[in-house]
């Protein structure tokens, strides 16, 4: 008995590898541009309910990649994996539902899964919930909510998050007016190549006395960031 329960457990552990190595090889097949190697390994995990395997199929449907273009398809997938956590999948899920490819466009299910992906940590989703707020057209304009979004994705190195977070602190929305919490953000937007913030620190400067430079740039030196109030 003992020696079936041992056998069991090998076969168990050894099909367990197996799945393991043919994902592995399909996620390989993907990214190298093997797509149709990609979706022959992948396609078996995506019906098992591997939430990975279903986001890479979303995405080759989605993008016509080895397989026949088709939104509806791409949804599919995409819903199976993001129903099970997966953030990727929840924000390309959200972003069909906003622009309407595939499925009727309904900003509250946009905003709904771009939620869940946010909460997870994706910065794009961060900053994309940053825009809704603050534009205030797929959700009620919150400019509280959109700084703080907005700061998420910031500290996290995303330009546009940090070139908009610049701009709420500039003007004074959702946040206190704060010319050194602007300059900073602004500073660490243009190092990763943003004009705007670039453009937007020149027109700031004259505003700011040279005592708040300063205490900008030695709040980048030593990397602090600026708090949200």
């Amino acid at each position: 008995m003992l020696y079936l329960i041992v056998q069991m457990g090998i076969l168990s552990l050894l099909a367990a590898t197996t799945a393991w190595a043919d994902m592995n090889l399909g996620e390989t097949a993907y990214v190298t541009g093997d797509y149709e190697t990609a979706f022959q390994e992948l396609q078996p995990h995506a019906m098992e309910g591997n939430a990975r395997a279903q986001f890479i199929v979303g995405r080759m449907y989605a993008n016509g990649t080895a397989v026949n273009q088709s939104d509806t398809e791409a949804i599919r997938w995409y819903e199976l994996a993001a129903q099970q956590g997966f953030y990727l999948a929840q924000y390309s899920l959200a972003s069909m539902y906003f622009y309407g490819y595939g499925i009727e466009q309904s900003y509250k299910e946009a905003v709904y899964w771009w939620h869940k992906a946010a909460e997870q940590g994706h910065p794009d989703a961060q900053a994309r919930l940053g825009y809704i707020y603050r534009g205030g057209k797929a959700a009620e304009k919150d400019e509280t909510e959109a700084a703080k979004w907005f700061r998420m994705a910031a500290t996290q190195g995303h330009m546009d998050a940090q070139q908009n977070l610049g701009l709420m602190y500039a003007k004074g929305q959702g946040v206190p007016q704060d010319y050194i919490s602007a300059y900073v953000w602004w500073s660490r937007a243009r190092k990763q190549g943003s004009k705007k913030a670039e453009s937007n620190l020149v027109m700031l400067k004259p505003l700011m006395s040279q005592e708040e430079v300063s205490v900008a740039r030695q709040k980048i030196s030593e990397g602090q960031q600026p708090a949200v109030e």
